[in-house]
């Protein structure tokens, strides 16, 4: 039996990460996982999006990264490694918790004496 009002469509599909998740627990070797999803686009506009899969890689600061244009893929020739990864988002993380931090004191009320 066929599904009811069944057509045919045409659009694209690709796969993308979604995330990455940097599990650092202390003691431990650091995890890069990610996790990825396909996205179908019709020719109508429709999307869609479902996961399709989560790898891990064990953190190793020697590991090469070949670099790539994010808008085309293409490799640069250029690379780095892990250990620059990590270094720039470590500095990203306390460049941000630095500047919570100093939004939140700007906010601090305190009471007047005596109360």
């Amino acid at each position: 039996m066929p599904d009811y009002k069944e057509t045919s469509a045409a659009g694209h599909s690709w796969q993308r990460c979604t995330q990455v998740v940097i599990e650092n627990h202390r003691g431990a070797t650091p995890l890069v996982r990610f996790d990825e999803e396909r996205v179908i686009v019709l020719d109508g506009g429709i999307e869609a999006r479902s996961p399709c899969g989560t790898f891990c890689v064990d953190y190793d600061p020697a590991r090469p990264i070949a670099l790539r244009d994010p808008h085309s893929g293409e490799l640069t020739g250029e690379t780095t490694t892990y250990a620059a990864a990590y270094a720039l988002l470590y500095s990203a993380y306390l460049d941000a918790a630095v500047e919570r931090d100093m939004a939140a004191a700007e906010f601090t009320i305190t009471p007047p004496e005596g109360i």
